[in-house]
């Protein structure tokens, strides 16, 4: 009462208190923040058939992304009467679990019927020349991917990357004593660098920025034609020799890819528990 002195101050609160709220969300980089990239479909479709065809394709279409591009398992299923979205007749979804044991609704892809063709006045005229509201679906991801793709795999060490998806897939760092030996390291490792980009694979810098595969040549190296292979989901280094080096870059890029998946499967397989009964959930 102290506050509110006449009926014209309340929606000066209420939109300060929205304000609060609205900050309060931004805190959750990347997974519920005011503004967000968004990548979004929408079809219209003659039957209803149709639409929910293409509801279930695109939910295969982010889950296909999310496994084989994010190394990040999914569980696809139905959302709930309750959880569905506003106005779908069916949201199906995707969904992941990260490593604080919590699960992530990942994407989502929405069957809604003839209610939006309805509410909206979309209409088409069939093959038989009459009149009838689209059969609709809607679907999307979000920025929230970001954050999935941080929480299901990184580290105290910083990012951890699956190579199919790394901006940056090999970087190459020189160990030398002397102008002259950085020379004659930088001129050995313009050729490595030159074989390893015929398939097509990108070099730069850093663990913290997950970067999958780190090379590191020294003096020692150089006289004996090998080069340091570090790997960034398991911290493993090996010496090996500079010969077949592109060949075996790329197959320990696949293999860091598999391992980075399985890391993240096993995990969410390992925090699944089936329950029969209430009590057993409770």
């Amino acid at each position: 009462r102290n506050w509110i002195q006449s009926y014209r101050d309340l929606p000066i609160l209420c939109n300060q208190w929205a304000n609060v709220m609205r900050w309060e969300m931004r805190t959750r980089l990347f997974l519920r923040t005011a503004e967000f990239l968004w990548q979004e479909g929408h079809t219209a479709h003659a039957t209803r058939e149709e639409a929910e065809i293409e509801a279930k394709k695109m939910q295969e279409v982010y889950a296909n992304f999310a496994e084989n591009y994010m190394a990040m398992p999914v569980i696809k299923g139905v959302k709930s009467e309750s959880e569905r979205f506003a106005g779908a007749l069916d949201t199906y979804t995707i969904e992941a679990m990260m490593q604080d044991g919590k699960a992530l609704q990942a994407g989502t892809s929405h069957f809604l019927g003839q209610n939006f063709g309805k509410a909206f006045d979309v209409t088409f005229i069939d093959k038989n020349g009459k009149s009838d509201y689209a059969w609709a679906t809607s679907w999307g991801v979000s920025t929230r991917l970001i954050g999935a793709l941080i929480m299901s795999h990184s580290d105290d060490n910083g990012l951890v990357l699956p190579p199919h998806l790394a901006p940056i897939q090999v970087v190459i760092v020189p160990i030398y004593r002397s102008a002259e030996q950085l020379a004659q390291i930088s001129e050995k490792v313009a050729g490595i660098v030159a074989k390893l980009k015929e398939p097509g694979w990108k070099f730069a810098e850093y663990e913290l920025k997950g970067v999958p595969v780190r090379l590191a040549m020294g003096g020692r190296d150089l006289e004996n034609n090998t080069i340091e292979v570090m790997r960034r989901d398991t911290l493993e280094k090996e010496t090996i020799t500079c010969d077949g080096i592109e060949e075996y870059v790329k197959n320990l890029l696949e293999e860091i890819q598999a391992n980075i998946f399985k890391k993240a499967y096993d995990h969410r397989e390992a925090n699944i528990i089936n329950v029969d009964t209430y009590e057993e959930f409770k």
